[in-house]
């Protein structure tokens, strides 16, 4: 580069730690960025890093044959879960190539379009739970946003219903998804032998990615049984095949994309 990667200043040791607040941490990158342009770097407690924030520097980033994806330590633990899904494959992996050249085509607008009704109908279930409260009663709306993001996910893109609107607990893919990734968080941030003394836990942890997985291939063998021309995620997963190999993709990997796109929708609705 012709100019040096603009920095906040900093503290000793601490670099820049003090520049991101936990509690919004997208809010301060995009102050960061108003300050100091679309690329800049930080010091957290000693690792650098650089963060863009616009189009321009993000397709060039997104140039395979000059960048590579690194997978950090939370999408390491990730792939206890969701293996060698679409954000959780190491660079090269051929699980993720094949899904990646099978699913490009799903994701036109025009797909899109096609889920629309759906969405409405998800939302109509969010707003029809509110207005029955009554104008006085509060309304959870961090866990109802995580409701509809995850229930227009699953109907989208899988014709799958949690229906989780009529329930008074959420879904029990749902719930498990959500501590999962709450844990999955955490663990990096953990010494191996505190997480080794963590037994309960640990014990959550497992038992919760078993339940995802469960519900998801329960999914899959369920749409195998019972076929349907409907032009969703999952058929594109299982009917599809990689433009260059010919390959479909295998049942473990339409699982472990299934349960990337609602991690997805979370990350997305939570971000």
């Amino acid at each position: 580069m012709s100019e040096e990667i603009p920095q906040p200043p900093g503290l000793p040791i601490l670099g820049n730690v003090l520049s991101l607040d936990p509690e919004h941490t997208s809010q301060s990158f995009q102050l960061l960025a108003a300050q100091h342009g679309p690329i800049y770097k930080l010091n957290l407690l000693g690792r650098e890093i650089i963060v863009v924030s616009s189009h321009e520097l993000f397709e060039e980033l997104c140039d395979d044959r000059r960048f590579r994806k690194a997978v950090s330590k939370p999408l390491i633990e990730a792939r206890n879960g969701v293996g060698g899904g679409l954000f959780t494959a190491y660079h090269g992996e051929h699980e993720w190539e094949v899904a990646h050249r099978t699913l490009v085509p799903a994701f036109g607008p025009l797909p899109i379009q096609d889920m629309y009704d759906e969405m409405h109908d998800i939302a109509s279930q969010m707003i029809l739970k509110w207005s029955r409260l009554g104008p006085d009663a509060p309304i959870a709306v961090t866990e109802d946003f995580t409701r509809l993001t995850l229930d227009s996910i699953a109907l989208c893109a899988m014709d799958t219903r949690f229906n989780s609107f009529y329930h008074d607990e959420m879904h029990p893919f749902v719930q498990a998804m959500v501590d999962f990734l709450a844990e999955n968080g955490a663990r990096p941030n953990r010494t191996a032998i505190a997480q080794f003394f963590m037994r309960e836990t640990n014990r959550k942890y497992w038992a919760d990615i078993d339940i995802m997985k469960r519900v998801a291939q329960g999914v899959v063998e369920q749409r195998r049984r019972v076929p349907s021309d409907k032009k969703d995620l999952l058929n594109a997963m299982i009917n599809g095949r990689d433009p260059r190999t010919g390959e479909a993709m295998t049942d473990e990997s339409i699982m472990n994309n299934m349960i990337t796109f609602l991690i997805a929708g979370m990350y997305s609705h939570t971000h």
